[in-house]
């Protein structure tokens, strides 16, 4: 059986140059990208904001960070207009989320 390197035998071959190009063209292979909203999304997740605190229900909150996508879920129980940000009361602390982070809210169902 031959004892093959891989892409090891091939990294000499390549300018330095091509190792950067390809390193950054990895890194931005794995970053989620931020996708702009309408006006009709921002006015729903308006909506479903004044929703969720007004009635003190749970809400689930799509967030974009550090080029990464996730979810939280917790109860709104306050904003901040001036700083732009929401207070997340979640299991474990309270969250201050910018509202430009924000991509998608719903809110969460028990029987789900």
């Amino acid at each position: 059986m031959i004892n093959d390197r891989g892409n090891m035998k091939w990294t000499s071959l390549m300018l330095p140059e091509h190792l950067v190009q390809l390193k950054e063209w990895k890194r931005k292979q794995f970053y989620d990208k931020k996708r702009e909203l309408t006006e009709w999304e921002l006015d729903e997740i308006e909506q479903t904001i004044q929703q969720a605190f007004k009635m003190q229900k749970l809400i689930k909150l799509t967030l974009w960070k550090n080029q990464k996508i996730f979810d939280e879920i917790g109860m709104i129980t306050g904003t901040d207009i001036y700083k732009k940000e929401l207070l997340l009361d979640t299991d474990l602390s309270i969250k201050h989320i910018t509202f430009d982070m924000i991509q998608k809210a719903s809110l969460v169902d028990f029987d789900d």
